[in-house]
């Protein structure tokens, strides 16, 4: 069974789980898309730069893109920097699980995308670690290097 696979048979407990959500705190396709972003913790899913294929690897637009069209967004750019472009330009202490979080590196501007999951937590695909990773957005070196947030549109 393919990483891809194992990662969907588990969706449905995780979209559970964040569904006893407080009644409009978020729409049910973000909490598919955060609770997915939780989920594939556990997938095995490896980082690959450039990777579009969750069973060769992923690199974080990829990982980012595949989620939200599986939580019913629809298709998101190929690029972090493209995706910062998509949805409303919303603020640090708005953030709410399903968000996306962008951040820069000096070369290329904005370079890295994750999925806030709440309490400053966010998913990602790291290259540093090898595979979807959780991160603390208080850590010093994405705290650094944070350049905004975005909610996606909802389906």
């Amino acid at each position: 069974m393919s990483v891809f696979s194992r990662l969907l048979l588990l969706l449905p407990l995780l979209y559970l789980g964040a569904s006893h959500a407080r009644a409009g705190e978020m729409p049910p396709s973000s909490a598919r898309f955060a609770a997915s972003a939780v989920n594939s913790l556990a997938s095995g899913i490896r980082y690959k730069f450039g990777g579009t294929d969750p069973d060769s690897g992923l690199d974080c637009s990829a990982f980012i893109a595949l989620l939200y069209k599986d939580a019913g967004g629809g298709d998101l750019p190929r690029t972090a920097r493209e995706i910062s472009e998509v949805g409303a330009r919303i603020d640090v202490g708005a953030l709410r699980p399903g968000d996306l979080v962008f951040f820069r590196n000096a070369q290329r501007g904005i370079a890295h995308v994750g999925i806030y999951v709440g309490d400053e937590n966010f998913v990602h695909a790291s290259r540093k670690h090898g595979v979807i990773y959780q991160s603390r957005l208080s850590e010093p070196y994405w705290k650094s290097r944070f350049e905004g947030a975005r909610r996606l549109p909802q389906s």
